[in-house]
């Protein structure tokens, strides 16, 4: 089967672009990931802790990590597949602090207290749904925006990216100096996306834990009922979207985007859940449909693969839903 390439998120708006990736589904079996045709699509497989180190052991491997508000125990962690090692590593989480001093400065995380920092050759944006193809603002403004948001009693989060290293960090180095800094009002839900190795891996003779998985000088705990999942060989070339949702489809189990992007939820989908009363996402399309309904705004995120290019479709693999909260939606600029 032909792979499908991972594009930026502006492939809808380049003509050649669009018609490279139209030549390549042609070539395409769409059926894992059809959900008219009643067959589930398999992204990624349950594995237990031991084929985690096994996997980590035959080498390096890019881990998706989601944690727990609140501490640092492992919801779920993922394994992805190779090509996934060359793509920027990720920190999504609260923000409890942040301080800068001329061109430099540090973000302190509500995840284990992790320090991130940023240079004048970081790149800051906004949380205004358009993804890469969104704005930018100067470190001031955004040191200000942070600021402001924790003296409001709000509760600022922010993605921090970096370009990977060439061999992955030290289990106990915790420097991480961000490419780019972003908003981000749905890390309530911290995620850390990052290359490791065997090190890292700690596993406990006497559980509970069962474990420990230790980045960027963090003791994140794996129990038992962790979810250790491994990406299927044959899922290549995600690509990465983020919006707006115009409206919902649930007997099509579509969702378009603001954008005129089409995200299929197909059997294979995974939808991040709600955890608490407080939390604002949102896990399933009903409850799309009903905030869009009572008026609010629902920012869409996730990644999964693209079979149309015009429109832009892409199925998810996974997919985040939250309410943007209303002080959030008046400090974005308009969506087109």
């Amino acid at each position: 089967m032909a792979q499908i390439v991972r594009t930026p998120s502006r492939v809808a708006h380049g003509a050649s672009a669009a018609l490279l990736l139209t030549l390549l589904l042609a070539g395409c079996d769409q059926r894992s990931t059809d959900p008219g045709l009643g067959t589930p699509a398999q992204f990624s497989r349950a594995i237990s802790l031991p084929d985690l180190h096994t996997q980590l052991t035959s080498g390096p491997a890019r881990v998706d990590v989601r944690v727990m508000p609140g501490g640092l125990i492992a919801r779920r962690i993922e394994i992805k597949g190779a090509d996934e090692m060359k793509r920027p590593e990720e920190i999504r989480s609260r923000v409890t602090a942040i301080s800068a001093s001329g061109d430099h400065g540090t973000v302190t995380l509500a995840l284990g207290g992790l320090q991130v920092g940023f240079t004048a050759s970081t790149t800051f944006r906004p949380d205004d749904g358009k993804g890469e193809d969104g704005g930018s603002m100067a470190l001031a403004d955004f040191v200000a925006r942070v600021q402001a948001e924790l003296a409001a009693g709000s509760h600022p989060a922010v993605k921090a990216q970096r370009s990977p290293p060439t061999q992955p960090q030290a289990p106990g180095d915790a420097a991480f100096t961000a490419t780019q800094l972003k908003l981000d009002h749905e890390a309530d839900h911290p995620v850390i996306k990052l290359n490791i190795t065997a090190d890292n891996l700690i596993t406990n003779q006497t559980p509970p834990p069962d474990g420990w998985l230790k980045v960027l000088g963090l003791m994140i705990e794996l129990r038992s009922d962790t979810k250790l999942r491994e990406e299927m060989p044959d899922i290549e070339g995600e690509h990465e979207f983020e919006g707006f949702v115009q409206s919902v489809d649930a007997t099509a189990g579509t969702v378009t985007l603001k954008s005129g992007t089409v995200i299929r939820i197909v059997a294979g989908t995974e939808i991040e859940g709600k955890e608490g009363e407080s939390d604002e996402h949102l896990a399933s399309l009903a409850d799309v449909q009903a905030a869009l309904t009572a008026g609010k705004t629902v920012k869409a995120e996730g990644e999964g693969l693209v079979t149309t290019a015009t429109p832009l479709t892409i199925d998810a693999i996974e997919i985040e839903f939250a309410v943007e909260e209303a002080d959030e939606v008046h400090a974005l600029p308009p969506t087109p």
